[in-house]
């Protein structure tokens, strides 16, 4: 990123330094609206629950209850859960659309206290409840569904395990894999500014566990970013390639196990990458 004729560089990485804000509290909106939306539904429910018990109606103008409606609780509670996901997604998603039609996403080097690094950080509260609804649940494919839904290009057979990913500007291809406790940032705060910048991911790609995916990276079709490293911004990783290091600038091909066990041993590998 070039700003005032100076490349935009860091002397180390930390974390994404998106932090609590007022707007924080849409968290606690998505929730309230989301929790007595579920409770609204379930009211006829509820009353017909209190009926089989007590004999009595809270809502007298509504019929009761059988006492199997006790035996459909479970049912009840399990799909309560997922509506409860479902509709939370579609408030974050009105909410989300409403921050861009105000102030679009774009890309760019921004100080502290401006408008698009407030509208950055009221976009990630916004998405973030989803976002932790949908790893909560036990279906592997829905935090990929919830990203789809907030714009990020995610292709086919793509495995998103337990990490952390920006909620825009990222583009992963097909067959691509993410292991445990990776983190793809397409921004990135450092002192009084945040870097935004689209990263881009290729066809089957391997993004190794705990590794760090900077802004403005590119890796392309089949590379692999080796587990512990980190990219700089504005990296290219090219393909065919196991590309390690903190950052990572060793690459290597490997074409059999028996290669990279020789490089392993006799230390070509590892020691002076870091």
């Amino acid at each position: 990123m070039i700003k005032n004729n100076k490349k935009f560089e860091i002397e180390y990485v930390s974390s994404s330094g998106v932090y609590k804000t007022p707007f924080t509290l849409v968290v606690f909106f998505e929730f309230f609206i989301s929790f007595t939306i579920i409770l609204l539904i379930n009211l006829w429910y509820i009353n017909s629950l209190y009926y089989s018990v007590t004999g009595e109606r809270f809502i007298d103008s509504w019929s009761g209850g059988d006492w199997w409606y006790w035996l459909l609780l479970p049912l009840n509670i399990y799909g309560n859960i997922f509506l409860f996901f479902i509709i939370n997604l579609m408030i974050s998603k009105i909410i989300y659309s409403i921050l861009n039609v105000i102030h679009p996403p774009k890309e760019g080097l921004f100080d502290n206290g401006s408008k698009d690094w407030k509208f950055m950080h009221r976009r990630f509260w916004t998405v973030y409840f989803p976002i932790w609804l949908a790893r909560a649940l036990p279906l592997p494919w829905s935090d990929i569904f919830v990203y789809r839904v907030f714009g990020i290009k995610v292709g086919k057979n793509v495995v998103l395990y337990e990490g952390y990913i920006d909620p825009e500007f990222i583009e992963i291809g097909n067959d691509t894999m993410t292991s445990l406790h990776v983190c793809i940032f397409s921004h990135l705060i450092y002192h009084d500014r945040v870097f935004i910048k689209k990263v881009k991911i290729g066809k089957k790609c391997i993004i190794s566990a705990h590794s760090i995916i900077l802004p403005g990276t590119v890796i392309k079709d089949e590379a692999i970013l080796g587990a512990n490293s980190y990219t700089n911004i504005n990296q290219i990783l090219e393909s065919n390639l196991i590309h390690t290091g903190l950052p990572a600038i060793r690459s290597f091909n490997p074409k059999s196990i028996e290669e990279l066990k020789s490089k392993v041993k006799d230390n070509k590998i590892g020691k002076n990458q870091y």
